[in-house]
């Protein structure tokens, strides 16, 4: 079943970028708009991804699970902190 779109996105491109992408999505036998869109779509799952991913090498990921490990301690201005009522209440 076909999905209904109702939305426009409008760019402005060079002729350069506009010839490049078209000859793009023809070569993936794709509409210049189902190209473009799946094409942005995958950035945009990409930069979401990023951010919400942490790498570590070995020794960040021993300091992680390390902290992980350790016993938590009293922080007496964060008590404070959150014994104050809140702004909105």
């Amino acid at each position: 079943m076909a999905t209904v779109k109702g939305s426009r996105i409008y760019l402005r491109a060079s002729a350069e970028q506009i010839n490049l992408i078209r000859r793009a999505a023809e070569a993936k036998r794709k509409t210049t708009s189902e190209f473009v869109l799946d094409s942005a779509c995958r950035s945009a799952e990409s930069a979401l991804y990023d951010l919400r991913t942490i790498r570590l090498d070995q020794k960040g990921w021993k300091q992680f699970t390390a902290a992980l490990g350790r016993e938590a301690r009293d922080i007496p201005e964060l008590i404070d902190l959150f014994n104050e009522k809140a702004p909105w209440d």
